[in-house]
């Protein structure tokens, strides 16, 4: 229910702060916390505003939200940080193996399993959503992780696309500085996803990235709730224009008709 208040926003910057709440049993503080999302998102508050209405209910948000060298639930897992995990995470986005991550990070497969298994754990456990904000924060950066940032996939295990180098480049950089560009990628991945495409594939071989890689180097205009909000009309027009693109092209190439 809360992903689709949230315009469905890129999913590892939400879902993370928002499993806890679709169940029968979250709080009422816990509900509370849900609709400051919801009217951060809707631009009915302002971003500081919303900040310091959620920390004085105990909660943290994506903006505040610190890793504390105290705080229990930030401690290592089998000497895997939280940004270890949020960069293996990212870097599996683009092919690269856990094997191949464990042996960057030094560690066995089996202690790397557990530590994936017990992060989740820890955000599920966490009420104050302070490690799955700081997660969020983290898988932003992940390019920049010193032992995992430089991984590449090994041949043929990277996601497969005829979209020039050169090209992907372009479409990166466009992304992380043409906020437009971002939110119509957005737009049309959700408008495939309703046309029963899938949408990560289709954006693959439209623009050469993975999803990972959007979400990633389009972070910080997520952290953004004003912006957010200001682009959320252009967004749900340009998931209109792409929905009725798909549903016309299904027959065909739909990634040779569509034009930015």
């Amino acid at each position: 229910m809360f992903k689709k208040m949230f315009k469905n926003l890129t999913d590892n910057l939400t879902e993370k702060l928002t499993d806890n709440l679709m169940n029968n049993q979250t709080s009422k503080s816990q509900e509370n916390y849900a609709e400051q999302m919801r009217q951060a998102y809707g631009g009915q508050i302002d971003q500081q505003k919303f900040d310091s209405q959620v920390s004085a209910m105990g909660y943290t948000t994506i903006n505040s939200a610190k890793e504390d060298p105290n705080d229990p639930l930030m401690q290592p897992i089998h000497g895997v940080t939280l940004f270890d995990y949020a960069a293996g995470a990212g870097k599996m986005g683009e092919g690269v193996s856990e094997d191949q991550i464990c042996v960057a990070l030094g560690i066995e497969r089996p202690m790397w399993d557990e530590a994936r298994k017990l992060w989740e754990a820890r955000m599920k456990e966490d009420k104050s959503f302070n490690v799955a904000n700081v997660y969020a924060k983290y898988y932003g950066e992940y390019k920049k992780h010193e032992k995992l940032g430089s991984l590449t996939p090994l041949p043929g295990a990277a996601p497969q696309t005829n979209v020039p180098s050169e090209e992907i480049e372009a479409n990166l950089k466009r992304i992380e500085e043409d906020k437009y560009f971002f939110f119509e990628m957005q737009a049309a991945m959700q408008a495939a996803y309703d046309n029963g495409i899938d949408g990560a594939q289709w954006l693959l071989e439209t623009i050469g990235i993975t999803v990972s890689q959007f979400n990633s180097t389009g972070a910080k205009y997520m952290t953004d709730f004003g912006l957010v909000a200001q682009m959320m009309d252009f967004q749900d027009q340009k998931q209109k224009e792409y929905s009725a693109k798909f549903a016309q092209d299904l027959g065909g190439s739909i990634a040779d008709d569509v034009q930015f």
